[in-house]
């Protein structure tokens, strides 16, 4: 397990609604607690539009989180729990893209070499999961002393999403006490697709904060909702 997987934090996010004229209007803000039940992570809504919730609605995200502990060990006791495969894994990079370092640049001071992905044009893709990868192209900025990621720009190029093309996910990342590469910032801009007659252009921008390690082998105790 990765020492990115070992912090709590916490991830605000402000939704903006974009006009024809590309200024964009903010809906709305959420701050979620990024924690850990039964193991695994799990977002809490905390606060909305700036401020905390109300005794209702603090209630009410307490049983989600009950209702989530308890589905968890289902699961476990099952034998059916398991992470999400994540989308674009260095082996699908290796497998699936054509990939060239394009140049260099340098991420907040640290030199960081410039690397293309584009998807193999004659890749047919294996599975739903393939063609999820498959249908995004990417730019990724690799740190030249830790060859990790401190930035990447996924550009989507296929039909197969809920996000038309063009649409982009821009993610950072910054070395947290010395320790670990974690996401600090990112950003969705682009088109959405509901129906071929409804395509909204929306704006996303989310900032991590308050990291603090956890030792996610240590499971979080929810009773279940009464």
């Amino acid at each position: 397990m990765g020492a990115a997987s070992q912090y709590t934090y916490f991830e605000h996010a402000e939704f903006f609604s974009v006009d024809k004229t590309g200024q964009a209007r903010k809906d709305r803000s959420e701050t979620h607690e990024v924690i850990f039940v039964e193991g695994l992570a799990y977002k809490k809504l905390v606060e909305r539009n700036e401020k905390p919730l109300d005794t209702k609605e603090q209630a009410q995200e307490q049983k989600k989180m009950q209702r989530a502990a308890e589905e968890r060990r289902q699961q476990r006791r099952s034998g059916l729990l398991h992470k999400d495969v994540s989308l674009g894994s260095d082996e699908d990079l290796l497998a699936l893209f054509n990939n060239a370092v394009a140049g260099e640049e340098k991420i907040r001071g640290r030199d960081a070499w410039v690397v293309e992905c584009t998807p193999k044009p004659d890749r047919i893709p294996a599975n739903a999961h393939e063609r999820d990868v498959l249908s995004f192209r990417r730019t990724l900025w690799i740190d030249k002393s830790e060859y990790v990621s401190t930035k990447s720009v996924h550009t989507v190029v296929g039909q197969n999403l809920n996000l038309m093309p063009g649409t982009t996910i821009t993610w950072e990342f910054e070395k947290i006490s010395g320790q670990a590469w974690l996401t600090t910032s990112g950003v969705i801009e682009g088109q959405l697709r509901f129906a071929k007659f409804i395509k909204p252009r929306v704006k996303t921008v989310y900032t991590n904060s308050g990291f603090q390690k956890f030792d996610v082998q240590s499971t979080i105790t929810v009773e279940p909702p009464k």
